[in-house]
């Protein structure tokens, strides 16, 4: 909408007079009874990690698998490389790791702790790289290789496997996912592949291991517990037909690793140049965590049935020339001066990034809702801040993302569906690239195409506009207003409502109390005279209002209801032809024969036949209850229970009347949760339940509702 500066329109009206035709006003009495609140947030200090799956059943059970927020280990079996400890000859990296044992080996290494204590750490993806070397097999990485992983018969030698069997075993309620990846002699690839997995199967037990013909990445937690599945396998090289042997299609990494691929040549300039050390921990760190963030706020990069492997590492190929330095000057140890290879060193450095990350902007319901494994480097590192938690410390981090809350003030939809259950509660979208949108005053329109509109200030005071279309998808938030505009509206209070034409209709009250009023066409533009003001009824001036709200009549005209400026509650139309009632506002009577209803909060509805109903918080917090019609008329205030001989105490009220006659009420109550009730076609409410929000009850300061033409409510809340 164009609009430069701000238009005041002074309207003339006259006295109004209005009447109503027989409005239900039973209220029935209600159960004690309400929805149970969804567990609350994490503490990460709580979390015993070799059986944090377990422990918070509560939380992941009902979670789709690939919706959890887990740690894994980045080449899980790197723990156990040394420059001595061998090279495996048919990987990519073999040349140079017999070279250059040293470098190859400092590179390497992305572990400080064995497979079993990564799992006691809380790790539950475990990227397991195994090489054929002389008949053995060995974990692996690049080049180097580490210690023998499966039993060696010839010589009875007992490999890693069976510590990891043995653990699985002991946690029946950890799902472990194991990522295979192998490298082995070209004349014997398909008999060895085939081997690895038989061999996995045979030490972990098949009757373990997820069937991907019952359970697949979609399937939840407590349906893998069901079925008595606590490992899945994924076979890079898709080797048998075997049903637990998952192929590398279920799993995906977004694009989220930054690799550079010239191992060969940075290894050869590093080694010919080993001290022009170019310190490169801060670059390589935020290059991986700027990727990341990019991966991790793009949802529309989402597979909806495949696991989803975040890459918290940072790739060891650039680390390559300093670990060259760090290995030279040290004496052509792997070990650097600090005592660690550099990779873990590196990853030290990138971790304490991380977890900023995992403890700060990632922590969000956005987030973690795009988000499943985190597989990272060093999930042993120490550092904790807990008796609990100890090494592994950041695993903690990445748990307790599964229970983000939304920031105070961001906004948080949810849709109660025509049988009655509720879709998860959604952060809305933020603006400039941001995850969510907090902000201040909100309102929410529903149209009749099935798009939701909302109009709402940012935290920048600026006004914007939204849509959620129909299918789902979003516009984008669009500032409305110029600086100077916004700066007179200063956060003021807001009100849409569509009208069956497909008029968005927008009020907004000022920083001086002036009512003013635009428009936002069916063709998607909005009046060019920008806004306006509505007139007072005196023909003298502009309304003063504390608070609106509005709705839209079947004949696409609207009524809107203020408090005014003395604090009384008062109605006007708005025809569909553009002018204002000439009878003027109204002023509604309020409950137990007082003159005039006053309080804190107000919301109105059309029903089919075009009277209204009205819902008010009163300025005893209670919420109340009235219809009215259009010619003076109106029912007695009346008040919806929250039990049996207990009014709803709240702090705000939005009311939204359905094509079936029904009308549903929310309120955020004086508890700091949103409360939800229905009055059915026979006039009775049902008791007062409180909807889910994000990991917890619904938080809220503030609620509106919208009714959308299929028979769904759309709920929108200020999180707490």
């Amino acid at each position: 909408m164009a609009s430069s500066g701000l238009t005041l329109v002074m309207l003339t009206a006259g006295l109004a007079v209005s009447g109503l035709s027989g409005a239900p006003t039973a209220v029935a009495a209600a159960s004690t009874s309400v929805a149970a609140p969804a567990p609350k947030g994490i503490n990460p200090d709580s979390l015993f990690l070799n059986r944090w799956m377990g422990q918070i059943s509560d939380v992941i059970g009902d979670r789709p698998l690939n919706k959890v927020v887990m740690p894994g280990s980045h080449d899980a079996g790197t723990w156990s490389i040394t420059d001595t400890s061998g090279v495996c000859d048919t990987a990519s990296q073999a040349s140079l790791a017999h070279k250059f044992p040293a470098v190859a080996a400092a590179v390497s290494v992305t572990q400080s702790g064995s497979i079993k204590a990564q799992l006691d750490a809380g790790s539950r993806y475990l990227d397991l790289r195994l090489c054929k070397q002389n008949g053995k097999w060995y974990t692996y990485h690049g080049g180097p290789l580490g210690g023998l992983f499966f039993d060696d018969p010839a010589t009875g030698q007992k490999g890693e496997i069976n510590d990891i069997a043995a653990w699985i075993r002991d946690h029946p309620q950890e799902i472990v996912t194991i990522d295979l990846r192998t490298s082995v002699p070209k004349e014997t690839e398909v008999a060895d592949n085939r081997e690895a997995v038989e061999l996995l199967g045979k030490a972990i037990g098949t009757a373990r291991m997820a069937d991907q013909n019952k359970l697949s990445p979609s399937s939840t937690y407590n349906q893998y517990m069901a079925a008595g599945a606590n490992v899945i396998l994924l076979d890079n090289n898709s080797s048998t037909g075997n049903a637990w042997a998952w192929p590398e299609s279920r799993i995906d990494g977004r694009g989220s690793y930054l690799e550079n691929t010239d191992w060969g040549g940075l290894i050869k300039e590093a080694v010919t140049h080993p001290f022009s050390s170019d310190p490169a921990i801060d670059k390589i760190s935020r290059e991986a965590i700027d990727r990341d963030q990019q991966v991790l706020t793009d949802p529309s990069l989402a597979k909806p049935d495949t696991f989803f492997s975040l890459s918290g590492n940072v790739d060891s190929t650039l680390a390559i020339p300093d670990a060259a330095y760090d290995v030279a000057s040290n004496g052509m140890n792997f070990r650097g001066g600090d005592g660690v290879p550099y990779m873990l060193y590196l990853a030290r450095q990138h971790n304490y990034n991380l977890v900023q990350k995992l403890e700060g902007d990632w922590r969000h319901a956005g987030i973690a809702q795009n988000t499943n494994i985190v597989a990272y480097d060093n999930v042993n590192m120490g550092d904790g801040r807990g008796p609990i938690r100890g090494g592994g410390y950041i695993n903690a981090a990445i748990i307790a993302n599964n229970t983000p809350v939304p920031d105070s003030g961001t906004l948080v939809g949810t849709e109660r569906r025509t049988e009655g259950n509720w879709s998860a509660a959604q952060p809305l979208p933020g603006a400039y690239g941001a995850p969510e949108f907090a902000g201040g005053e909100h309102a929410v329109a529903a149209m009749p195409n099935g798009d939701l509109q909302f109009l709402a200030y940012g935290n920048d005071k600026h006004m914007y506009h939204n849509i959620r279309f129909a299918n789902g998808s979003w516009q984008g938030w669009n500032r409305l207003n110029s600086d100077a505009v916004d700066q007179q509206l200063n956060g003021g209070p807001l009100a849409v409502a569509g009208t069956p034409d497909g008029t968005l209709q927008a009020l907004a009250i000022d920083k001086d109390g002036n009512l003013l009023h635009t428009l936002r066409k069916p063709d998607g533009t909005w009046q060019d005279i920008g806004w306006s003001g509505v007139g007072d009824g005196t023909g003298k001036g502009v309304m003063k209002a504390k608070d609106v709200a509005i709705t839209g009549l079947p004949d696409n005209s609207s009524k809107v209801l203020v408090y005014g400026k003395d604090g009384a509650m008062r109605l006007i139309e708005r025809f569909a032809s553009g002018g204002w009632d000439t009878k003027g506002w109204w002023t509604l009577p309020g409950a137990a024969g007082s003159a005039t209803f006053a309080g804190k909060d107000l919301s109105i509805t059309a029903m089919y036949n075009s009277n209204v109903e009205i819902a008010a918080i009163g300025q005893d917090n209670t919420v109340w209850q009235m219809a009215a019609g259009d010619h003076g008329e109106h029912t007695h205030w009346s008040t919806p229970l929250k039990a049996p001989g207990q009014t709803m105490q709240a702090s705000g009220v939005a009311i939204a009347a359905l094509p079936d006659g029904s009308v549903q009420l929310v309120a955020a109550g004086l508890d700091g949760n949103t409360w939800h009730t229905v009055r059915k076609t026979d006039g009775q409410w049902t008791a007062f339940g409180m909807p889910e929000g994000v990991n917890g009850p619904l938080t809220t300061t503030d609620v509106k509702i919208a009714a959308l033409p299929n028979g769904n409510t759309y709920t929108l809340t200020a999180a707490r």
